[in-house]
């Protein structure tokens, strides 16, 4: 079995922050981004914990998943002092020749207002010796 999806599949919720600058530009010079004010829109991707959690839940052996794409949709930027709640759900999971294909879909808020959404992208593929 490549995924269990008899299990729990509500929403997992996490919250970060408050964000501050001086973060911002650890996280911007740790990843040598060229971004003068706020966070970098590569910041969006350590906002992706409850996707591994998820997939944990799922009982998804990581050795069977290939991630295949990753989209965010940038609606305002991130600012310091704000305190995001992150949503992420199972968005689709389709089987298809023996391979599992799963989106996970994430919101992060502040204040009830959607600055971001992302969908992540996996297969889950079988390996030679079976899938555990």
């Amino acid at each position: 079995m490549l995924i269990d999806l008899n299990t729990d599949l509500t929403p997992i919720v996490f919250k970060v922050g408050p964000l501050t600058n001086q973060g911002f530009m650890q996280f911007n010079q740790a990843v040598s981004a060229q971004y003068a004010l706020g966070a970098a829109p590569t910041f969006a991707t350590t906002l992706r914990k409850a996707e591994f959690d998820f997939l944990e839940r799922l009982k998804v052996n990581l050795k069977t998943l290939l991630h295949t794409d990753q989209e965010y949709q940038f609606i305002s930027k991130f600012i310091e002092g704000d305190l995001l709640v992150v949503e992420t759900k199972l968005g689709s999971s389709k089987q298809k020749r023996g391979m599992v294909f799963v989106t996970m879909e994430s919101e992060v808020k502040v204040d009830n207002v959607v600055k971001l959404r992302s969908i992540s992208s996996f297969v889950l593929r079988e390996t030679e010796k079976g899938p555990s």
